[in-house]
Parts: structure tokens; C-alpha cells; sequence
């Protein structure tokens, strides 16, 4: 990003922020307005894929990972999250193979499983039997797995704290515990997506018929300072995402 903003001006020769005027004029924003606007949306689409591939990642830490309790955690997590998919899923008949059952249950299961086998073989009138559906750890891991990737980060598009809260939630952490781990990340999250919504959402005429009853778009009041400055402060508390990741 360093180098998308020496290219666009923001950043000069040597790395530092391109002064701003002693005073900011309607003609300073509009010369700037364009290079801003950019920058923004560039950064912003940067750093959701990188937020979401390090939520991918973590999900197949976890699920490919020796530690079993985050293991656990975060499965059973994914299992509350998408519970309304697991019971479409099974809703027209076969079984549910719990993998935190109990010895008793299971063999339970292992009954009606052969009663059902025997039932599905006497109505296909063939002798041969059929066997329903079963879900283990492996197969209801690798559903959950694929909901997550198509139903949560697909569909994940923005930079907000709250779309930061929505990746994180169904792997098994709390709205509240993201926004005290990542306190700073949040508020430094909060500026960027506002910037970055005017600069991709509202047209750089919104100031001009037939858009002059609507306020100025914030990116248009920025300058070269404010915009790297917002894009720096998430930078500088990345880190407390990848903390919470990690259990630092």
C-alpha cells in the first residue's frame, strides 16, 4: 500500500506524507479528491482479504490442529452458527452422528441405524440394503467448513468493526470479546469504512445538479494527511487482531 501511495502522491520520494497546504481550499480537495478516493477503496479491498484469509486460516488451524479443546470450540461454535443448515439438511430422515456423544448413545445409534438399514431394504423389495445418511466428525466438519467459506465469507463485504465481528462470531468468538481485544483495531476500522464508503458509494459530482441538496462526501473533505492517517492507525493495531488469533 506504501507504494500505491507514492503512485497516487500521497506518499513523496522518500516515504513521508506529501504536506498538506497551510490552508485546505475547495480547490486543494478537488485536486486531491480523485488520488483520495482510490487510495480508500484500494486499502479497504486489501485489507478484507486479508482479514478473511487469516478467518480461513484460523478455521483450518483449528480444524486440522492438535489442540482438541480449539478444536472443539470452534466446531461446536460453527455447529450453533449454522444450526438451521444442519437441520435442512437432515430434516427429511437419517441420522446425526454426534461426536461428543457417549459411549451409550452411540450404540444407541449403531440400533436404529441396523433397524433403519433393515426398514429401507423391506420397502426397496430388492433385499438389498440401503444405508441412511450418517454424519461423523470428519463429514460435519467438512460442511461446516464449506458454509463458513460460502455463506459467511463470501458474502462478508466491508472493513467495519462490525463486518470484523462477523467473521469472528461463528468461529467462536464473542461480539463483545472482539471489541475489547481489538478496541483500537475497531475505532481505526470504524474511520477507514466511513471514508472508504463515501469514496465507493457517492459520485465524485455529488456536489454538483443534481446531487447539490446532499452533504459533501466526507472522502472530498479529506486530505492527503487524513486519508494515509486512517489507513495508518489500522495498520498500527493489526496486531491486536492477530493476538486474538493467536491467544498472545
Amino acid at each position: 500500500m506504501s507504494t500505491i501511495a507514492s503512485h497516487l502522491g500521497i506518499l513523496d520520494k522518500t516515504g513521508a506524507i506529501s504536506a498538506d497546504p497551510e490552508e485546505i481550499t475547495d480547490e486543494y480537495i478537488t485536486a486531491i479528491s480523485i488520488p483520495t478516493r482510490a487510495f480508500l477503496v484500494l486499502c479497504s479491498s486489501e485489507l478484507e482479504e486479508y482479514v478473511e484469509a487469516r478467518c480461513l486460516s484460523f478455521l483450518s488451524d483449528c480444524v486440522t490442529g492438535a489442540d482438541e479443546r480449539l478444536q472443539h470450540n470452534c466446531l461446536h461454535a460453527l455447529s450453533i452458527h449454522f444450526r438451521s443448515n444442519i437441520g435442512k439438511l437432515l430434516e427429511n430422515g437419517g441420522y446425526f452422528v454426534d461426536f461428543y456423544a457417549t459411549a451409550q448413545q452411540a450404540r444407541r445409534y449403531t440400533k436404529d441405524i441396523s433397524a433403519a438399514r433393515k426398514k429401507a431394504a423391506s420397502s426397496a423389495g430388492n433385499g438389498d440394503a440401503v444405508d441412511p445418511p450418517i454424519f461423523n466428525k470428519k463429514t460435519l466438519t467438512a460442511k461446516l467448513c464449506t458454509w463458513y467459506s460460502e455463506e459467511v465469507v463470501a458474502s462478508s463485504h466491508g472493513i467495519s468493526d462490525s463486518d470484523l465481528v462477523g467473521l469472528l462470531a461463528p468461529l467462536g468468538f464473542s461480539a463483545n470479546l472482539v471489541r475489547d481485544a481489538c478496541g483500537t483495531l475497531c475505532a481505526a476500522l470504524q474511520s477507514l469504512a466511513a471514508a472508504r464508503g463515501e469514496a465507493a458509494h457517492r459520485s465524485a459530482l455529488s456536489s454538483s445538479w443534481p446531487f447539490s441538496a446532499l452533504p459533501t462526501p466526507l472522502s472530498q473533505q479529506l486530505s492527503l494527511r487524513d486519508t494515509w492517517g486512517r489507513w495508518e492507525a489500522v495498520v498500527e493495531s493489526l496486531h491486536e487482531f492477530e493476538d486474538l488469533l493467536t491467544g498472545a
